[in-house]
C-alpha cells in the first residue's frame, strides 16, 4: 500500500481555497519534501552543537515552545532547524488563522528569515524574506521544508535559499527564532516564544553565529602574524561556543568556558559581560584545542557573549538570586535589634515581615551589604527579612527565620 502524506493534500486544499492562513494576506507556496513519510530525526547539528538553546516551557503553547535552533548542511543543502516541545502542526487557538515558526538571521546587512506557517486544516507553508521590528515579516518568495511526525520533541527543517547570499563561506550572524499563534486586534502577531530570550521580538539575546562550511573543518591557513604575544587570529574562525552557570545565589566568582572552531591556539577571544549598570569587556587567548576559560565575578543579573574573528557565541543569561542572613538580639529595655547582610551588595529595600502577616512591620535599606533594624516594642513571633533589589538586578529573597520571644 502506498503511504499517503497528509501535508501534501492539506497544501493542495490550501492553494485551492486561498484561505487566510498566511498573515499579511499573501498566499505562500506549500512545499513538502518528496518523501511520502515524515522523517523521524532532524538533520544533525554540526558536532551536536546548536546555535540556539532555549528554556523549556517559557512559550505558553507546547507546539510553539522553542527548545533549540540550528543551521546544518547534513542533508547536503543549508537548512534551518527549529526544535519545539511538541509537534502539533496546527494553531493552538481555535480562532487563529496561522501559527508561525521563523528562524531570523543577519546576512548582507539585513535581517532575513525562513519560516513555516501552519493552518487549522493542517496546511504547511514555507517562505523566506526580510524582517524588521517595525515592519515585521516581508515575504519575498517560497521555500521548502520537512516536518517531524506529531508527538513530543518536534522539529521543522526549512531550506535556506542560496540566492540570498547564504553560500559557502557566508556567515549567518545573530540568529534568533520567533513563534506566534494568531494575531492581536492590531494585526501584530500573538507572540508565543523567542529563542534565545523571552517571548517578544524586543529581547536582545541572540544565538551563535554560523559560517556556511562543511561540518568540523580542519585548521585553515593563518591570516596575519601569529605567535606568542601577536594577538592575531591563528586561523579563520567559523564558530564560537560559550558555557556559563545559568543561575547563582549571592555574589560569586565563576569560571566561564568556551572554544572556537577550528580548534586552534593563539586566537584572541573577547568576552563581553553586560549588566544593568555597566558593560565589561575582557580579552583572552585560546589555548590548546581552541579552548578558553575566564574567571569573572558576578554580582547581578547579566548576559555574556564571546566573539573571535568576527564570529560570536550565543548570548547567555546568568540569573542571580539574592541571599539574606539575619540575627535577632533582644535588648534590656524590651526592644529588639535585627542585624543582617545581603548578597549581592546591591541597592534595594529590606522588609521585616512576620511570617503570618502580609504587611511589613518595618523597612530599611542596606548599605554596603549590611542593614540594622531597631524595634522598640516588637510583637512576639517568627519573622523574616525580604530583600528586594532595585531595578530587578537580582531576584528577591527571604532570609532565615528570626524569633522574637
Amino acid at each position: 500500500m502506498r503511504a499517503r502524506n497528509p501535508g501534501v493534500s492539506a497544501c493542495r486544499r490550501l492553494r485551492a481555497r486561498r484561505t487566510a492562513s498566511v498573515v499579511a494576506g499573501v498566499l505562500l507556496a506549500c512545499a513538502w519534501q518528496a518523501s511520502s513519510a515524515a522523517a523521524l530525526t532532524p538533520p544533525a547539528a554540526c558536532g551536536g552543537t546548536t546555535q540556539i538553546t532555549d528554556a523549556a516551557g517559557d512559550g505558553h503553547h507546547a507546539n510553539t515552545d522553542i527548545r533549540a535552533g540550528w543551521f546544518t548542511l547534513a542533508s547536503g543543502r543549508l537548512q534551518a532547524v527549529i526544535g519545539v516541545s511538541t509537534a502539533s502542526w496546527r494553531p493552538a487557538h481555535d480562532d487563529s488563522a496561522a501559527a508561525g515558526y521563523a528562524m531570523a538571521f543577519t546576512l548582507g546587512g539585513q535581517v532575513r528569515y525562513v519560516r513555516l506557517q501552519t493552518s487549522p486544516d493542517g496546511g504547511a507553508a514555507f517562505d523566506h524574506g526580510t524582517w524588521t521590528p517595525a515592519g515585521g515579516f516581508a515575504s519575498v518568495g517560497s521555500t521548502t521544508g520537512t516536518l517531524s511526525p506529531t508527538g513530543p520533541d518536534g522539529w521543522v527543517a526549512i531550506d535556506v535559499p542560496t540566492d540570498i547570499g547564504a553560500v559557502s563561506g557566508a556567515t549567518l550572524s545573530t540568529p534568533f527564532v520567533l513563534t506566534y499563534d494568531g494575531q492581536e486586534a492590531s494585526g501584530e502577531p500573538h507572540w508565543v516564544d523567542r529563542a534565545p530570550g523571552g517571548t517578544t521580538p524586543t529581547d536582545a539575546a541572540v544565538g551563535a553565529d554560523y559560517t556556511v562550511l562543511p561540518c568540523a573543518p580542519g585548521p585553515l591557513a593563518p591570516v596575519g602574524p601569529t605567535g606568542p604575544g601577536s594577538g592575531a587570529s591563528a586561523g579563520v574562525v567559523t564558530g564560537v561556543s560559550l558555557v556559563a552557570p545559568q543561575r547563582i545565589t549571592g555574589s560569586r566568582t565563576v569560571t566561564v568556558r568556551g572554544g572556537i572552531t577550528p580548534a586552534v591556539a593563539g586566537v584572541e577571544v573577547t568576552v563581553t559581560k553586560v549588566t544593568p549598570s555597566r558593560t565589561v569587556v575582557r580579552t583572552i587567548t585560546t589555548g590548546d584545542g581552541g579552548a578558553f576559560a575566564l574567571r569573572t565575578p558576578i554580582g547581578e543579573r547579566l548576559t555574556l557573549r564571546a566573539t573571535a574573528g568576527g564570529v560570536g557565541s550565543q548570548t547567555l543569561p546568568v540569573d542571580v538570586r539574592a541571599r539574606v542572613r539575619i540575627a535577632v538580639r533582644r535588648t534590656r529595655s524590651g526592644g529588639a535589634v535585627i542585624t543582617g547582610r545581603v548578597s549581592p551588595n546591591l541597592p534595594g529595600r529590606v522588609l521585616w515581615l512576620r511570617t503570618d502577616a502580609v504587611s511589613p512591620s518595618a523597612t530599611t535599606r542596606p548599605r554596603r551589604g549590611a542593614f540594622t533594624l531597631r524595634l522598640r516594642h516588637p510583637s512576639k513571633g517568627r519573622y523574616q527579612a525580604l530583600f528586594i533589589p532595585s531595578k530587578e538586578r537580582a531576584e528577591r529573597a527571604l532570609s532565615n527565620t528570626g524569633i522574637i520571644k
